[in-house]
């Protein structure tokens, strides 16, 4: 069976807290690509 709870890892904000997730802002595609990329809560593809 597979578990399809988060775990703690998933719950980090982008860039290690919430002060600097909310100040991550992509200027372009590529850009909102990598912090895609790098979003904790988003799932692998």
């Amino acid at each position: 069976m597979s578990d399809a709870s988060t775990t703690p890892e998933q719950d980090d904000p982008t860039g290690g807290d919430e002060g600097t997730e909310n100040q991550l802002d992509a200027d372009n595609a590529v850009e909102e690509d990598t912090l895609k990329a790098l979003d904790p809560n988003d799932s692998p593809a």
